[in-house]
């Protein structure tokens, strides 16, 4: 009976060291994804604060942008047009 207790309480120590073990590593997974969620919501509370801080500017530089490209498109318009009212004067004029 002594060498089994013996084995038993060997069989417990090793038991608790083995919860003391994984209680540790849960412990840490824990807070690896607390740290992991956090450094997410900083990255991502960075960008839209970036963003919402340049809104104006973004906004500004963006009416801009369309008003250049409303220019362009009617200069381009006018630009065809012009050229097809030459064709039709060399056709009059017979060159």
């Amino acid at each position: 009976m002594d060498l089994n207790a013996q084995k038993l309480d060997e069989l417990l120590e090793l038991t608790r060291e083995n919860n003391d073990i994984l209680v540790s590593m849960r412990r840490t997974q824990r807070w690896s994804s607390f740290f992991s969620f956090m450094y997410w919501v900083l990255i991502l509370g960075s960008i839209f604060g970036t963003y919402y801080y340049f809104q104006p500017t973004i906004i500004k530089y963006t009416k801009i942008l369309q008003t250049s490209v409303d220019v362009l498109q009617k200069f381009e318009g006018t630009t065809g047009s012009v050229t097809k009212d030459a064709q039709t004067i060399k056709k009059l004029i017979g060159k």
